[in-house]
């Protein structure tokens, strides 16, 4: 893998980089910001949220306004500061902001996280939250992802395979990573304000995410995603990338066809025509409010 930082368009200079082809033309990295927010996943959708999650001594709080998404109805007692949550099956769940000690059905839980306010917005502790209301909750680092998934959750095989590949690569990114192997986080996604996803032509079921620093190849068998290889993208001169990981796929150079990509503002989207030449296309997205779904879009005929 040879020693350099990110050229522009990234997409192309990872399928010289694998296939072993040196590239000429470089630029500079641009400044990154910390301000891509972690984004909340629920039931395989992507969630937007009016106040960015965050990460509070290891524990990631959410906005309480999210837990809508997951069938949850809560209310607001304003002299107590006390937020009740409920379900379907009227179990109820008592917070008061500060507070360590909640209450479920009127019985008290300790908690690890208090709930507090931040901003005008409240926030609560996601995992705790949502597994006291038999959600199971999985934060996958590198692409700095919370996914909830209620119990009875599968998810879609068929979009996964559909013949759209638009909708087959939406729901592929939807599916939680899971590793095999510990995986690298010496940049994760909120501390960059750029990452991209990079497909084989008219595939959806393998990918290469790359957060600036970290590639991860990924493959989905089923509705389950692995990731199979993941290594860095080495910056210091002199020193060989790092494998972190997994075993580099034969066929890397396949998976930059079809990439999109998220920097800085800028959405695009590059795709690799069958007599080689390369098509590029930018185009608006919402920000504040991004998630992952906003990047994938069709590519040309």
């Amino acid at each position: 893998m040879p020693i350099l930082k990110r050229l522009v368009p990234f997409c192309l200079i990872l399928l010289f980089l694998f296939a072993g082809i040196s590239s000429t033309t470089a630029a500079s990295s641009p400044a990154r910001s910390t301000t891509r927010p972690i984004q909340v996943n629920i039931n395989g959708a992507f969630i937007s949220a009016d106040s960015s999650p965050f990460i509070q001594s290891g524990r990631t709080m959410i906005p309480i306004r999210t837990l809508a998404s997951l069938g949850l109805h809560y209310s607001w007692d304003a002299i107590r500061h006390t937020v009740t949550i409920t379900n379907s099956s009227n179990d109820h769940f008592e917070m008061t902001q500060g507070q360590s000690v909640a209450y479920k059905n009127g019985e008290p839980v300790q908690m690890d996280s208090e709930a507090n306010n931040y901003n005008g917005r409240l926030m609560v502790p996601a995992k705790f939250v949502s597994e006291a209301f038999g959600y199971t909750v999985y934060y996958e680092k590198i692409r700095e992802i919370i996914f909830i998934q209620s119990k009875n959750f599968t998810p879609d095989a068929q979009a996964i395979h559909s013949a759209d590949l638009k909708q087959a690569r939406l729901a592929a990114i939807t599916l939680p990573v899971h590793y095999t192997f510990k995986p690298g986080t010496s940049l994760q996604s909120d501390q960059s304000q750029y990452f991209t996803y990079s497909f084989a032509s008219k595939d959806a079921t393998r990918y290469a995410y790359s957060n600036g620093a970290i590639t991860t190849v990924v493959e989905i068998a089923g509705t389950t995603a692995t990731a199979i290889w993941q290594a860095s993208e080495a910056a210091i001169p002199g020193y060989p990338a790092t494998t972190f990981g997994g075993v580099q796929p034969a066929y890397i150079s396949d998976l930059f066809q079809d990439s999109f990509s998220y920097d800085n503002g800028v959405y695009s989207g590059y795709h690799r025509l069958s007599d080689g030449t390369v098509t590029t296309a930018k185009f608006p997205g919402k920000h504040p409010g991004l998630t992952d779904a906003d990047l994938i879009r069709a590519i040309p005929e």
